[in-house]
């Protein structure tokens, strides 16, 4: 052994927090050969000038870097390429984290939907309320249930992945030629999202005020409807539309869920 600082195998796994298991691997695959290797006992030494090493195999696998790459990087041996590719992990990092964010957003968005609706299902009967100002993106859908899950396609394609979910959709009744038919599927959007779509001509604001509301589950729903025609006659009001939201509850009971109609009154002219 030469006269230089040499370090056990032992003493650099303390140091580098880096387990003797993983340096044996380094040096069998030979990725990291220690600077010294006893001939008699088969002991590994390191020298301080390979900590760098270390320190690079470390960064390399958090962001994600296999092996091979690290192997391909240190048979390269050159810097300026190390500095490259660096650069191009940490943007591939900082777009991961802006996913991340956003997957974040929508995990709590969708908590907050599913507390929102436990709240709406406590309510019973006509509620009168007053709800803020909303977005809607609506797509056409006239023609039953096959040409409604079609024009959600559609509505999803257009405001496409980068859009944030807002978990609050459902379908337009619009009263036409004297009847009740289903017009639009809607998806409401954030604020962010109307600055981006607000000249769509499907894309509308839900104006705050008055509306009654009505809960219902799949198996009554034509069942509500019909109430909230007799509700209107019966009080001498109308309204053009009337908007079905699903709600986001009893998610692993599809065949049974849960929807509330809105609507703004109005006397009858």
């Amino acid at each position: 052994m030469h006269n230089k600082r040499y370090f056990s195998i032992g003493e650099v796994s303390k140091l580098k927090k880096v387990t003797i298991k993983a340096l044996r691997y380094y040096h069998n695959i030979g990725l990291l050969v220690p600077a010294y290797i006893n001939p008699d006992n088969g002991y590994r030494y390191y020298t301080i000038e390979q900590f760098i090493y270390l320190d690079i195999i470390k960064v390399c696998k958090q962001s994600n870097v296999s092996i091979k790459e690290i192997k391909d990087l240190f048979a390269k041996a050159d810097t300026n390429y190390l500095k490259l590719y660096l650069e191009q992990k940490n943007e591939e990092i900082h777009k991961k984290i802006k996913e991340l964010e956003q997957l974040t957003k929508r995990i709590k968005t969708l908590k907050n939907a599913i507390q929102t609706t436990e709240d709406e299902l406590k309510q019973t009967g006509f509620t009168f309320r007053t709800l803020d100002e909303r977005y809607f993106f609506r797509s056409p859908a006239i023609g039953g249930e096959l040409n409604e899950i079609m024009a959600f396609e559609k509505l999803d394609e257009k405001l496409g992945e980068d859009v944030s979910q807002t978990f609050q959709y459902g379908l337009i009744y619009s009263h036409q030629t004297n009847q009740w038919q289903v017009s639009d599927v809607f998806r409401v959007i954030t604020s962010n999202a109307y600055s981006l779509f607000k000249e769509n001509t499907n894309v509308f604001v839900f104006p705050k005020g008055e509306y009654v509301t009505i809960n219902c589950t799949r198996d009554t729903e034509l069942e509500t409807f019909q109430l909230i025609l007799e509700y209107l006659e019966k009080n001498q009001l109308t309204c053009d539309k009337i908007y079905l939201f699903y709600l986001v509850t009893e998610i692993f009971n599809q065949d049974n869920h849960f929807s509330q109609y809105q609507f703004r009154l109005k006397p009858t002219p």
